[in-house]
């Protein structure tokens, strides 16, 4: 269950998960984000709402992004040419929605709520909050395994988060 938490600080992961699930993510998310960007009381005040409206924004257009590729492939064969080049075209608005979406948060709403250098924070605390998360499924992971008696054939992650998490955010 906790292992779709992860998918982008906790966008994607959220879908399909208990509601007592998805609050203990927002409460350990707010925690770890207060306290790395040291976020005054009026701050949090002021940043919450705004972080919280953009994570939903966000994690609506992931789901309809990861939502139009699975379509896409689970009717590949199905499908015409067309359709295969307006399932492209769909997607490519998705990522630029998204793009839009953090340009409208980050460098304008935002910058109403913190002062810059904590905006500028906040994109390698998102990123590290992802590292902390895979961290903590790994080793529940471990824990797990161990009760099973089984075991990862000696790959123990080395610190390292998987190869498909995204690069950190560095166009601000």
């Amino acid at each position: 269950g906790t292992f779709l938490l992860l998918f982008f600080a906790g966008l994607a992961p959220l879908m399909g998960q208990s509601e007592e699930q998805i609050e203990k993510f927002k409460k350990e998310r707010k925690a770890y984000f207060t306290e790395k960007l040291e976020l005054t009381d009026d701050e949090a005040k002021a940043f919450w709402p705004l972080y919280d409206d953009f994570s939903n924004r966000k994690m609506k257009l992931v789901g309809d992004e990861k939502n139009t590729y699975s379509y896409a492939h689970k009717n590949a064969e199905n499908l015409s040419d067309q359709e295969i080049i307006d399932i492209l075209k769909k997607v490519n608005k998705l990522k630029e929605d998204q793009l839009k979406l953090e340009a409208e948060y980050y460098q304008d709403k935002f910058m109403k709520a913190l002062p810059a250098k904590k905006v500028l924070k906040l994109g390698k605390v998102e990123w590290d909050f992802r590292r902390h998360l895979m961290r903590e499924l790994r080793s529940q992971g471990h824990r797990d395994q161990g009760k099973k008696g089984g075991g990862q054939g000696g790959r123990d992650g080395g610190g390292q988060g998987p190869s498909v998490m995204p690069p950190p955010p560095m166009d601000f």
